[in-house]
């Protein structure tokens, strides 16, 4: 038997670099640590899931449909979006394509840091305001020798939004410029209409959370041609599986399923927040989940363990460099689940 001394052949950084763990699930438990739609996909997507499931001998053949149909709801062209294999993997095109160092906000979507540091690229981070407000000429100024940004609003773990103007200010850096729209549906407002006057903007999202398709992994890049051409040539082919193909023109044509649920999703996150401000140090939230800070009464530890006791799971972050808190995410679920957690909450 040959032994393999990994670190003859792994690349020198990946020694460093931690997996990625998501949040818990747990049977018989309420999740709201994944940002999910707790109310599941419309029963149309369902329908044809089932109807697509024994034609799955076949490659994904259906790319042009989905384009198609995927630029009519975000109301741009075909030649303009990129499919993905869920966001993650357009951030991972995103990040081979072009040229580093990359730049992000800090706290922020974790995998913007990760796989830069996966495929060796500089990542130079930017920390948001003691709010967590967005501040664009100290994110401008800090990121000053990045060549690839990456903005996220609704941003991830905060809720905070990033206003228009400052996305402009950034985008006239010249820099490539990524906006993270995974919570669009949500907020309600985007920048995708910039595609046509700036080469340099990407937006990305996600059919994870509102039109509940997480288990089906589907996200798509929107920009311009010359961008998203260039994209094209670092995509996998056959990314996006038949089934999930199948689901996200079903989900597309059902946009009021969708719209019914997130509006649902809205009510009840306000609730959620009223309730965990009471506790805690609450922070606005544009999004499906609300971002809090447990000092000094818990750890984010032991609000994990405090509500997992009661049999819901939240998403514990801990402390963060160059803040003060100890911080944690809880998103809302049905109706029925965000108030069984509001009164387990108030037990504690």
């Amino acid at each position: 038997m040959i032994e393999l001394k990994t670190t003859d052949y792994v690349k020198p950084w990946i020694s460093g670099l931690e997996p990625y763990v998501p949040g818990q699930t747990r049977v018989g438990f309420i999740k709201l640590a994944s940002n999910e739609n707790n109310y599941g996909p419309s029963p149309k997507v369902v329908k044809e899931v089932r109807k697509w499931a024994g034609k799955i001998y076949m490659y994904p053949y259906r790319d042009s449909e989905v384009n198609e149909a995927v630029a009519k709801y975000a109301r741009v062209s075909a030649e303009n979006i990129v499919p993905g294999n869920g966001s993650d993997e357009i951030i991972d095109i995103i990040i081979k394509t072009f040229r580093g160092p990359v730049g992000a906000l800090i706290p922020s979507f974790i995998e913007y840091s990760a796989f830069a540091r996966i495929m060796g690229v500089e990542f130079i981070g930017s920390s948001l305001k003691d709010d967590f407000g967005f501040d664009a000429d100290k994110f401008i100024r800090e990121t000053g020798d990045a060549n690839l940004l990456f903005l996220c609003s609704p941003n991830n773990p905060t809720g905070g939004v990033i206003p228009r103007e400052d996305v402009v200010k950034v985008l006239g850096t010249g820099k490539i410029v990524v906006v993270d729209e995974a919570y669009y549906e949500f907020y309600g407002k985007s920048v995708a209409e910039l595609v046509g006057e700036y080469d340099n903007l990407i937006v990305t999202r996600t059919m994870a959370k509102a039109f509940g398709l997480a288990g089906l992994r589907f996200g798509y890049a929107i920009a311009s041609p010359k961008i998203a051409g260039a994209m094209l040539k670092v995509k996998p082919p056959f990314n996006v599986s038949l089934i999930t193909q199948a689901a996200v023109i079903a989900a597309l044509k059902d946009t009021t399923y969708m719209r019914k649920c997130v509006k649902r999703i809205k009510e009840d996150t306000k609730l959620l927040f009223n309730a965990l401000n009471r506790k805690f140090t609450a922070y606005p939230t544009e999004s499906n989940f609300v971002f809090i800070d447990t000092a000094p009464k818990y750890t984010s530890k032991e609000f994990f363990n405090r509500m997992l006791e009661k049999r819901f799971i939240v998403r514990p972050f801990g402390r963060i460099p160059g803040f003060p808190g100890e911080y944690s995410r809880v998103n809302a679920g049905t109706t029925e689940e965000t108030k069984k957690f509001i009164k387990a909450l108030n037990g504690i």
